[in-house]
């Protein structure tokens, strides 16, 4: 089981992974909050879809939906 150091910033360090990943986050409206903040697009599906299409500089899309979302932006 892996830990977590508590003096840890998770919002901070995941900022730091999507810069250094070239990574974009979409987040869906029925996300938690604390996702949506984190999102780079926040929308509907097909908002997302649509920003998945247009994120042509990123190497990673990380979604936080539904699993047919994923699979449709791949």
């Amino acid at each position: 089981m892996t830990t977590l150091d508590p003096s840890l910033d998770l919002f901070e360090e995941i900022e730091r992974l999507k810069i250094e990943r070239k990574a974009i986050t979409l987040g869906h409206y029925y996300q938690d909050p604390d996702i949506q903040d984190l999102a780079d697009s926040l929308g509907d599906s097909l908002d997302l879809a649509r920003a998945a299409k247009a994120a042509d500089d990123s190497d990673v899309i990380l979604f936080c939906g539904v699993h047919f979302m994923a699979e449709t932006a791949k």
